[in-house]
């Protein structure tokens, strides 16, 4: 029996939660990714995991041999890369998700020069705002903006966006100029579904940090969809700066508060490994980082 291989496919199968999908990743057959783990099983006297037809759970040893595995494969991983890395160039599939509006407009120019100068790794970018799940569905690297909820992912911040509160002018006639974030309450403000925050925002001003609780009728996922509604009139929004900056340029959208700026968001490049990322992923997050540092755009 190769024990490596072995814990490498129990690994793959205890994130998958099912065969079929771990020998995917693994590039075997279901039939060899099973044996790989029964013979582990048999290796160990253990039973690690717990079958039925559709899909598969750890006992209780196989939880705290599972934690073990992670750090022996890490551990070798990061040994073998950090040598061969030193002769070798980034290779290899790299899967990212971004959020849409993002990705379309910063992350893709990135892609293309990065697919350029590296010709041994293909790229996949993947825009969604929803936030994705790397280990269950495939990624590499994800790109979030804002608050981060606590994980054993490993966050890397390559640059940061500032949200602007605007509206239409022919709202802002309608319904007056709001002077005071807490003005913001008796507006239509249309809202962004996957906020971290919910319906507050946070705004900064001399005279301190003020948060306000916002209402309204309609909500989306897509903040370039927001930024359509909000130019046919329907309300106040609260979105980044480089989905909003063409319409504030035409005059399709106006700033509000002009004098209350909102908390800057943080951009991160997220992966799963803990002390080492294959070097695709790390040259790829060390070029965002120079180039969003250096274009001051977001």
């Amino acid at each position: 029996m190769d024990l490596l291989a072995a814990m490498r496919a129990f690994v793959a199968v205890a994130d998958a939660n099912q065969f079929s999908l771990a020998s995917e990743r693994l590039g075997l057959s279901r039939a060899m990714a099973s044996k790989q783990v029964m013979d582990l099983e048999a290796h160990l006297g253990l039973r690690l995991l717990n079958r039925t037809t559709r899909k598969v759970s750890l006992t209780d040893e196989g939880a705290g041999y599972l934690e073990r595995c992670r750090d022996i494969l890490s551990a070798i991983d990061e040994a073998e890369q950090e040598f061969a890395s030193r002769a070798l160039e980034p290779s290899g599939r790299l899967r990212v998700t971004a959020p849409m509006s993002f990705g379309a407009s910063h992350l893709a120019p990135q892609i293309a020069l990065y697919a350029a100068s590296n010709p041994r790794v293909s790229v996949e970018l993947i825009l969604n705002d929803r936030h994705v799940d790397l280990v269950e569905e495939g990624f590499d690297l994800a790109i979030r903006i804002g608050r981060l909820a606590d994980s054993s992912l490993v966050a890397k911040k390559i640059g940061e966006m500032r949200l602007i509160a605007c509206a239409a002018p022919s709202y802002l006639s309608a319904r007056g100029r709001p002077q005071t974030p807490s003005d913001l309450t008796d507006h239509e403000c249309v809202l962004y579904s996957y906020a971290s925050a919910g319906a507050v925002w946070n705004f900064t001003a001399p005279g301190g940090r003020e948060s306000v609780r916002v209402g309204g009728r309609v909500a989306c996922n897509n903040g370039e969809a927001i930024c359509n509604i909000a130019v046919a009139g329907l309300g106040v929004i609260a979105q980044p700066d480089f989905i909003v900056a063409a319409h504030l340029t035409t005059g399709a959208l106006e700033r509000v508060l002009p004098n209350h700026a909102m908390e800057p968001r943080g951009i991160y490049a997220i992966h799963t490994s803990r002390r080492y990322a294959p070097l695709k992923i790390r040259s790829f997050i060390d070029q965002l980082s120079a180039a969003f540092a250096e274009a001051k755009v977001v």
